[in-house]
């Protein structure tokens, strides 16, 4: 089930379900330790009137958005049966490792009520669950959940009562145990004051509701290393108070979503506010030590056991590239930071990292047809190039380029320099930025030309014009190669890859058409206007297009990731946001006149039509229904969706004066 909402700190990061449960918790960084894990879910229910309800039950009636220009969850949940109805607001405090949630809660009965809240803690500390502690905390009445280096304190409070009015911990997933949250059901708990090994826990409040009334409830999760920690956390809570937190949260967000310099003047109220909402959601996948994730929606894990919270290189310099253009290049400078602290000594970034700088999972084989091979895809070293050079035409840091140029310009310019086949100039075969096949690709050729550009233009602001000479020299080389080798005459257009033979130098064309050929005017090989960037990427729109009522354009031909059930006939694959917004942006880019601009405003459209109402996007659709499909929020779905915006808003203003 792709995450309905998600809200964070770059520390702490809490996604959220559907049904308002808690389905990920990841501290202390971004895309990685997940302390509910897979398959598993903080629950929330409620005991009146002598019968219990867990609100995921199908009686309630949930509608969960954001709070206008905040990571501040806005949900309705409702129940007629109960007679009962819930507000929600979910936040992580931006300055301290805090998850709170504030319940209004109406009794819509006649008669004054008991209601009995309960939360369940199912944590899996470190991603697993075993050798974890649960016990009460009688003076802060309070459970903390340990292991190790990680604290989780969970109290709350309601008027002027602070603390938890019962508890229980308990074995859970243990010996046929489900756990304290069975215990919750009849309305009492059994209060075992501690527990080890593979426990969770369950908290109760007790509200006294007049009727047709409303009580307002405030729970919350402390995170943290140590006790002292997350019991000054909590300290921190009630000395502030809740109510505050969540005031200073809203102002804080706000004040960050709308400090960036484009006014947006040319666009509609709903793109604009699509628009910012997409900026909160990217940066809640972002770690405050620089690693851009793809994504934390751990559901991922049970197609191979593995999952997108991963830094990868290319998926983090597209990001970055739209943050910015949007005015946030504290957050891609950070991200520059990493990719130099994780350069490979040999100049080249590898597949994908952990948030911590530690080398993440591969499929990639370093051992191919009886010999060594480099598990690369090496437009992932190239973009990051390009992309550091659009930051630094953006905002002109000289010292900061100067501080990359050893660790990150140079080995990775001096790498895709002499990763070329010289007879040829075309780049070695390496992966495919969709990291399925083996060849020499266009879209990778294109970065690899981009990055030589951008790393050019870098050595010669800081004055190493001896680089700078052999850079370019390198890039022209490339460009020629493209032309040469990737241009298909008989077709009239670029072909997505093309193999060599090695023994007997043979080239084999590969006529697929991939979304991915978008590349070549989106990295300057080529200006969108040129006839065999038009005929290329009209085949794209005519080969990818979706033709169901859902639409869009997928990856490539016979894409056959994340299918599911239906008649695949005369669909190429899953439609993307991120191949369907490359076409709008090559529509900006041809647009002469507001009327050219129609299509552009239908994809946004469509874009934030397949939107949840929270904006949340995924990575793809079903052709058939338009579920969001694989992973959500998909970070680089949404930097896309910020940069076409933007994108759209210039060439309008163009246009107009």
């Amino acid at each position: 089930m792709p995450r309905e909402i998600v809200t964070g700190n770059g520390n702490c990061l809490v996604a959220i379900d559907k049904n308002n449960m808690l389905q990920d918790l990841y501290f202390p960084y971004v895309g990685m330790e997940d302390h509910i894990s897979f398959k598993h879910m903080h629950r929330m229910g409620v005991y009146m009137d002598n019968q219990f309800s867990w609100l995921y039950e199908s009686s309630w009636k949930h509608k969960t958005s954001y709070i206008e220009d905040a990571l501040v969850t806005d949900a309705e949940i409702k129940n007629e049966k109960l007679q009962l109805d819930i507000h929600l607001n979910d936040f992580v405090y931006p300055d301290a490792n805090v998850f709170l949630r504030k319940l209004t809660i109406h009794n819509n009965s006649d008669r004054d009520r008991n209601v009995k809240v309960f939360f369940s803690q199912d944590l899996h500390i470190y991603g697993d669950k075993q050798q974890d502690t649960a016990f009460y905390e009688p003076e802060y009445k309070a459970v903390i959940h340990y292991r190790k280096n990680r604290y989780f304190l969970v109290s709350g409070m309601y008027g002027d009562k602070q603390g938890i009015d019962s508890f229980a911990t308990g074995k859970s997933e243990y010996r046929g145990l489900e756990g304290t949250w069975r215990d919750a059901e009849d309305g009492h708990l059994q209060e075992g004051p501690i527990d080890q090994g593979s426990v969770d826990s369950t908290v109760e409040f007790d509200l006294p509701i007049k009727g047709n009334s409303k009580a307002v409830l405030y729970f919350w999760i402390c995170a943290g290393k140590n006790r002292k920690e997350v019991m000054d956390l909590h300290n921190f809570i009630l000395i502030e108070s809740p109510e505050r937190l969540l005031g200073n949260t809203i102002n804080y967000w706000h004040s960050w979503v709308n400090k960036e310099k484009h006014q947006l003047s040319h666009v509609t109220e709903e793109i604009k506010r699509r628009y910012k909402q997409s900026l909160l959601i990217t940066r809640t996948q972002i770690d405050n030590r620089g690693a851009i994730i793809a994504a934390n929606d751990s559901d991922i894990m049970k197609f191979n056991k593995d999952t997108y919270t991963y830094m990868w290189p290319r998926d983090g310099a597209w990001v970055a590239l739209s943050l910015d253009h949007a005015g946030y290049g504290e957050i891609s400078k950070r991200f520059f930071k990493f990719c130099a602290d994780v350069m490979n000594e040999d100049g080249y970034l590898f597949h994908k990292f952990n948030p911590d700088k530690s080398l993440g999972s591969s499929w990639h084989p370093w051992y191919k047809d009886g010999k060594k091979h480099l598990p690369l895809q090496e437009d992932e070293t190239a973009i990051v190039l390009y992309a550091l050079g659009k930051h630094f035409e953006y905002y002109g840091d000289i010292e900061f380029i100067q501080e990359m140029y050893i660790p990150l310009i140079r080995p990775a310019g001096n790498f895709i320099t002499q990763y070329i086949d010289f007879k040829t100039n075309l780049p070695l075969p390496c992966y495919d930025l969709w990291e399925r096949i083996h060849g020499v690709f266009a879209y990778t050729a294109a970065s690899i030309y981009a990055g030589l550009k951008g790393a050019a233009y870098l050595c010669k602001k800081i004055g190493h014009f001896n680089h700078n000479r052999r850079y370019n020299a390198a890039a022209e080389n490339i460009k020629e190669a493209i032309l040469t080798y990737l241009y298909d005459e008989e077709k009239q257009r670029f072909l997505s890859r093309i193999i060599f033979n090695p023994e007997t130098g043979e080239i084999t064309k590969d006529y697929t058409i991939d979304a991915s050929m978008h590349g070549l005017w989106m990295l300057g090989v080529l200006p969108p206007d040129d006839p065999r960037v038009i005929n290329t990427n009209k085949a794209i729109y005519e080969t990818l297009k979706v033709n169901t009522h859902v639409g869009g354009l997928a990856r490539f031909e016979n894409d056959d990731y994340q299918r599911v059930s239906g008649d695949y006939r005369g669909i190429p694959g899953n439609p993307w946001i991120i191949t369907t917004l490359w076409h709008a942006q090559w529509l900006i880019a041809l647009a002469k006149t507001k009327e050219d601009l129609k299509p552009v405003d239908t994809i946004l459209r469509w874009t934030m039509g397949h939107m949840n109402k929270a904006g949340i996007l995924p990575e793809q659709f079903s052709p058939f229904t338009g579920e969001h499909l694989s992973v959500a929020p998909l970070t680089w779905s949404h930097s896309t969706f910020v940069e076409t915006v933007l994108q759209y808003n210039k060439k309008i203003e163009e246009l107009e004066a």
